[in-house]
């Protein structure tokens, strides 16, 4: 049985393993977006879940209550973002259903 998981390769410069880990997930958006159509919810969902993990690691030197609400506000949008790309999909895969 075939993973229904594909994976993104890509050749890394080694000098990336020095970048900060923001600068690295930005690299993982731009190979997403360069991968997959943006027109699909969950790729639509996974860009959104990369922004929310951006925002919340740009967070973590503050350390304090507002960057933990902060990594909460992120989670929370990250959820909902799936939930309806899950949703979504869902409909478009139910026979009859325009795909809008």
């Amino acid at each position: 049985m075939e993973s229904p998981v594909n994976t993104i390769a890509s050749a890394a410069p080694t000098d990336d393993l020095a970048q900060d880990p923001v600068t690295r997930l930005n690299s993982v958006r731009r190979l997403v977006e360069e991968q997959y159509t943006c027109e699909q919810p969950l790729t639509r969902a996974a860009l959104h879940l990369i922004d929310c993990a951006t925002d919340i690691v740009a967070q973590l030197p503050g350390g304090n209550l507002d960057a933990a609400r902060g990594a909460l506000s992120s989670a929370r949008a990250a959820v909902v973002s799936a939930t309806f790309a899950v949703g979504r999909i869902h409909d478009m895969s139910m026979p009859g259903t325009e795909r809008v």
